[in-house]
């Protein structure tokens, strides 16, 4: 019981009171007139929120820091197409 009440502190701690980077995949839609633009495409949601049967345009990667529970995007990266497998599901 002690033990458990300890990592729940750790893990508040480590969360919100000390500042780590995050490096996330982005699921993105396509809402602009020209494709090769890649600031015509805006971040949907997480990859890990992504349900069966959702297809999206393409994916990036986001790199933050977070603190205090906010997260500060410093880099937006490493795009590619959404996976031809997903769009089966």
């Amino acid at each position: 019981m002690l033990l458990d009440a300890a990592k729940a502190v750790g893990r508040f701690v480590w969360e919100y009171l000390i500042p780590h980077a995050v490096t996330e995949d982005v699921a993105l839609a396509y809402v602009g007139d020209d494709k090769d633009d890649w600031s015509a495409y805006e971040i949907m949601c997480s990859l890990r929120d992504v349900e069966p049967g959702e297809t999206f345009i393409a994916i990036a990667e986001v790199d933050s820091i977070t603190w205090l529970g906010i997260g500060i995007t410093y880099r937006i990266g490493n795009f590619r197409p959404w996976p031809a497998e997903a769009c089966r599901g």
